[in-house]
């Protein structure tokens, strides 16, 4: 009997290795794939999934395992779904999540399309969340570690989770440098990156500044009452919930409350003037419809990657998502994913992008 081929993306990190390793183990037929997503401008300081060290790095791993290996370039998807989407957003005032794009775009988009060339019926990533296929399709879930990654994988669309495979969805990092070293893996003591792949230098100023310099043009900084404040340095250099750069103020601590694109302008207030009761968000993704026919349906929201899950009552109506607080959460931001939890458990129900907080 033939085995089930899977394409597995390999970044060069030990994620994406051992969880090759782990489907080849479980029988499967793995065929690595690593993804060229840009080149970088400065190579030296190449970040994870586009330097030269990082595709040998994949191509070790894949020769230890002893399954074929190849290098696909993904730049001009990668460019038009991730870097210019991400650029756009803070053009217009919004906290971008390029992850979230590249899973949807190139992961679970371009490379589930090579997939189908290939015959494979899967794609698998090293993501720290857990899948569970049931007769009514896919269910998504939190990873039970500190390291769970399911509110970047919230944006995918049912079809999409049914032929995603996440071997590491039970494990912590420590068990899966463990799994590394047992398949003699040669990144299994590899540190990982932090930063943005396409964000060379740590700092997302660099990339709006050589993309579209114009979004440096000096700005107004006003006050929530109206009153001008003094000057900003463009408006893309700001995210709700700042205080960094900003005019003095002789009454404390200001922080950026919203960013007006059209305008050029920032508005700051008081800390207290950061919580929002209530938020609007579009581009809504259901993975369990099924879960919102209620008109107020109960759920904890993340509304950013790390976020403590916050009791909230989500109503959607015409494809767009209305999500009121128990209590007001700090620093909502536009162009941000919210993901939709269960009330009770970490089931994930759903996600959408933030356009408006109140």
């Amino acid at each position: 009997m033939a085995k089930e081929r899977v394409v597995a993306a390999m970044s060069g990190g030990v994620d994406s290795a051992v969880a090759a390793g782990l489907l080849l183990e479980n029988g499967y037929d793995v065929v690595g794939i690593t993804m060229k997503m840009y080149t970088p401008a400065r190579p030296a300081h190449a970040k994870s999934c586009c330097g030269i060290d990082d595709f040998d790095d994949a191509r070790r791993s894949a020769a230890v395992l002893g399954i074929p290996h190849y290098v696909l370039d993904f730049e001009e998807t990668f460019r038009r779904n991730v870097v210019e989407r991400f650029v756009d957003d803070y053009a217009r005032g919004r906290t971008p999540n390029p992850c979230v794009s590249c899973n949807n775009f190139v992961k679970l988009g371009t490379l589930a399309e090579y997939a189908d060339r290939l015959g494979a019926r899967y794609v698998a990533t090293g993501h720290y969340a857990r899948i569970e296929r049931r007769e009514d399709g896919p269910h998504l879930f939190r990873s039970p570690h500190a390291k769970d990654q399911a509110y970047a994988l919230a944006q995918l669309a049912p079809a999409q989770l049914s032929r995603l495979l996440l071997p590491l969805g039970e494990f912590d990092k420590a068990t899966t440098r463990r799994h590394a070293l047992r398949l003699r893996l040669p990144v299994h003591d590899k540190t990982e990156s932090q930063d943005v792949c396409f964000v060379e230098g740590g700092d997302y100023r660099d990339v709006l500044a050589r993309l579209r310099p114009e979004l440096g043009a000096v700005g107004t900084v006003v006050a929530t009452t109206g009153e001008r404040l003094g000057e900003h340095a463009g408006v893309a250099n700001y995210t709700v919930g700042q205080r960094t750069r900003l005019p003095a103020s002789a009454e404390g601590p200001r922080y950026v409350t919203r960013i007006d694109s059209a305008t050029n302008t920032i508005v700051v207030g008081r800390e207290e003037e950061l919580f929002s009761g209530e938020l609007r968000a579009g581009e809504l993704n259901l993975i369990r419809p099924e879960r919102f026919a209620s008109d107020k349906t109960p759920v904890r929201a993340m509304i950013r990657y790390r976020a403590t899950p916050a009791p909230a009552l989500a109503t959607i109506a015409d494809g767009s998502l209305r999500l009121c607080f128990e209590k007001p959460q700090r620093a909502v931001s536009p162009g941000q994913l919210v993901a939709l939890l269960d009330a009770t458990t970490d089931e994930v129900l759903g996600a959408a992008t933030i356009t408006l907080s109140s």
